[in-house]
C-alpha cells in the first residue's frame, strides 16, 4: 500500500518560508482594516462567477507547499471529491468549486502575502501554532498585546480582525451581491478556511462562542475535501466542466460585482 504523503510541512528557506515572513511583516491589525474598507464596496470590477473561476487558471498558490499546480484544477479536485460523498448538495459543491475564487485579488495587484496563506487574528498575542511563528517576531505588533487584545472575552468570531486574503475577500463579495442563491449555511466555510490556527490546531477559543461551534463543524467538514484532495487525479473532461457549468448557471445569475 502507498504511504500516505504528510501534507502541510513548512521548511525553511523556501519560497512559503519568505511569503510568509512577508506577510507577518506586513499585516497588521490597520493594514486588515484598510482592507476591508479598500475592497468592502467590491467596486473594483463586474464579471460573472465563472469569469472570475477561469482566472486561477493561471494562478498556482505560492505559500502551499502541497500544489503546484493552477488553482483551478484544486477547485474541481475539491468540488469532486464533495460530490462523491454529498452527491445532492449541490451548494456544498459549489462551496467547493469557488472557495478559493478569492484569490482573483492577485489580477488587482496585491501581493501573494495579502492573498495566500493561513489567516491568523490581528489585535492580540500570536499563538505559536501559527506557520513559521519565529517570523512574527520581527512583526511590528509582536509583543503588542495580550490574549485579548482589543477584544472582549467570548466576542465571537465575527468580532475578530483577521488577517486579510482570499477568505475574507470572497466572504464579502458574496455577501455584497443578491444575484446568487447561495446561503449563509456554507459562507462561513469560505471565510474561515483558511483559519487554521483557529479550526486545525485549537487556539482561540478564549475569544470564540458558542455560536461558533457549528461553524467549525463545517469548517473541519470542508478541509477533509480540501486538504486530502490535493492528490487526486481528477479528470476535468467535457462532463466534469459541464456539470459545473450547469450547477453554477442555477445558482449565479449575471455579473458579479468585485
Amino acid at each position: 500500500m502507498e504511504e500516505k504523503k504528510e501534507l502541510r510541512t513548512y521548511e525553511k528557506d523556501t519560497p512559503q518560508y519568505h511569503l510568509y515572513r512577508d506577510m507577518h511583516l506586513n499585516q497588521t491589525y490597520d493594514f486588515v482594516k484598510g482592507m476591508r474598507e479598500k475592497y468592502g464596496k467590491c467596486g473594483k470590477t463586474k464579471m460573472t462567477i465563472h469569469k472570475a473561476l477561469s482566472l486561477l487558471d493561471d494562478f498556482v498558490d505560492p505559500s502551499d507547499p502541497d500544489l503546484d499546480v493552477p488553482n483551478s484544477i484544486h477547485a474541481y479536485q475539491t468540488a469532486e471529491r464533495i460530490r462523491k460523498k454529498y452527491p445532492d448538495d449541490k451548494e456544498f459543491q459549489i462551496i467547493g468549486l469557488i472557495h478559493d475564487v478569492g484569490k482573483v485579488l492577485f489580477s488587482f495587484g496585491e501581493p501573494s502575502w495579502a492573498v495566500v496563506g493561513d489567516t491568523y487574528v490581528l489585535g492580540c498575542e500570536f499563538p505559536e501554532s501559527i506557520v513559521y511563528y519565529d517570523t512574527l517576531k520581527e512583526s511590528p505588533e509582536y509583543g503588542k498585546y495580550d490574549k485579548y487584545g482589543v477584544y472582549k472575552p467570548k466576542c465571537g468570531l465575527d468580532n475578530l480582525m483577521i488577517s486579510y486574503g482570499h477568505d475574507e475577500y470572497l466572504y464579502n463579495v458574496l455577501k455584497k451581491n443578491k444575484n446568487h442563491l447561495l446561503g449563509g449555511k456554507y459562507l462561513d466555510v469560505i471565510r474561515y478556511h483558511s483559519f487554521y490556527p483557529w479550526h486545525t490546531e485549537g487556539e482561540y477559543k478564549h475569544l470564540t462562542n458558542r455560536n461558533d461551534e457549528d461553524t467549525l463543524k463545517k469548517v473541519l467538514d470542508f478541509n477533509n475535501f480540501d486538504l486530502y484532495s490535493k492528490e487526486d487525479d481528477v479528470v476535468i473532461d467535457n462532463h466534469v466542466k459541464t456539470y459545473y457549468n450547469d450547477i453554477l448557471n442555477e445558482y449565479f445569475f449575471g455579473e458579479l460585482c468585485w
